[in-house]
């Protein structure tokens, strides 16, 4: 996947945060973390850092694709630094009660330090610092406490890390492709809104000669400005196709040709049939989740249920994010445990009971549907697929947990 072709799709996420009056630039004193609550992971202070760590300060949100993306790559490289003296954190602006549940269920695929911003300060002090206002953005401060690189974590951040680590980061080299990615988020925005094409032509122009100079504005990526406004014109399509499945009347004709357009613009790795799929998950599970957390009459509510329970979908980790947060949620006023065991055992089946996240929701699933003895064959099998500390010690509590209702505890 290409990350600079992604931009646009985590424009919105930050789209508060104005200007600053002087951007920051690269070799400034990194701004201190500003966290509201740690929600994986020891609590992290840059000043306590300073002299002993490197620091990875990473925006992202559960609802953007392209963070999500991400996270495996994310906890490789917290694997890879580990004893390097890195340490990566997550920062998302989202409320705990949307960030706890993702990041329970993504267990040791996000194996790095998770937290939530207060009240978007952190986001201030780098993102609106640097002008950013797409996500992902990492940022890497050094053990002097400098901010030494940021940019997309897919888009030289191992690189980056590695040349911290063994002093090699030759700074002005960084400043320039800095200055690079700013630019080339002001010439999609250019090209995303159709205004002042001259300045567009004049940004391209400087663009391709950066490219040239730089190697890749993005390491080993060629600039494209032609494949860029391809990008631009699909997501436009894309957003417009949105919009109509999302409406209350849909025009079948209208989708018909927006369909077709989809089709024919396409990138690669894009399936209009699994992104239907997705939106339309999305649509009934959130439905769903307002009535279910609301003052939803029975009736209303069952209907809703009915709709989710048809959801066909192979995506595993979709399937079990439904299921753990309609067994977990704490705002639902009326659980629905055979709708929840419903998603827990086709995620169970779709990943084939192999992934130790999954075959927790699985069992406790089952517990909550009074099969102890199920759950308990269940979690221990969790315990054995898991291959992280922190988790396992959380999957062996809930075992200790089954074992006592099982002995009338």
């Amino acid at each position: 996947m290409k990350p600079y072709l992604f931009l646009a799709a985590g424009l919105l996420g930050l789209a508060a945060l104005t200007p600053p009056l002087r951007a920051a630039d690269i070799g400034d004193p990194a701004a201190p973390l500003k966290i509201a609550e740690w929600i994986k992971g020891s609590p992290v202070s840059l000043a306590d850092a300073k002299g002993k760590k490197i620091v990875v300060v990473e925006f992202w949100a559960t609802w953007c694709p392209p963070c999500r993306t991400s996270i495996p790559h994310l906890t490789e490289l917290a694997k890879r630094f580990k004893d390097k003296d890195v340490v990566i954190i997550g920062v998302s602006d989202e409320k705990p009660s949307v960030v706890k549940p993702f990041v329970e269920k993504m267990g040791e695929k996000m194996d790095y330090v998770v937290a939530i911003d207060d009240a978007n300060a952190t986001a201030e002090g780098y993102m609106r610092a640097y002008n950013q206002n797409g996500i992902p953005h990492a940022f890497i401060v050094d053990k002097a406490g400098l901010v030494v690189w940021h940019g997309h974590p897919m888009g030289g951040l191992d690189k980056a890390l590695e040349e911290v680590v063994t002093g090699k980061l030759d700074l002005t080299v960084v400043r320039r492709r800095a200055s690079a990615e700013t630019k080339l988020q002001e010439y999609y925005q250019l090209v995303s809104t159709g205004r002042n094409d001259a300045k567009a032509a004049e940004l391209e122009k400087e663009l391709l000669d950066l490219d040239r100079e730089l190697g890749g504005i993005q390491p080993g990526q060629k600039f494209n400005p032609e494949e860029i406004r391809q990008r631009v014109r699909f997501s436009r399509v894309l957003r417009e196709y949105q919009q109509a499945l999302a409406g209350e009347n849909v025009d079948t004709a209208k989708l018909g040709e927006l369909e077709k357009a989809l089709t024919e613009m396409a990138p690669p790795g894009f399936e209009l049939a699994s992104f239907k799929q997705q939106m339309n998950a999305q649509k009934l599970f959130t439905d769903y989740m307002r009535e279910a957390t609301g003052e939803a009459g029975e009736a209303k509510l069952a209907d809703l249920g009915k709709k989710l329970a048809g959801l066909e979908s192979r995506d595993a980790q979709l399937l079990n994010f439904i299921a753990w947060t309609l067994l977990t949620d704490e705002n639902i006023k009326k659980r629905d445990v055979p709708l929840a065991s419903k998603f827990a055992k086709a995620a169970y089946d779709a990943s084939e009971g192999k992934d130790a996240s999954i075959v927790d929701t699985y069992a406790r699933a089952l517990f909550d549907s009074g099969k102890v003895q199920d759950a308990i064959r269940e979690q221990k099998k969790a315990i054995e697929l898991c291959t992280d500390d922190a988790m396992r010690t959380e999957l062996e509590a809930n075992l200790k947990t089954y074992e006592a209702r099982a002995a009338g505890k």
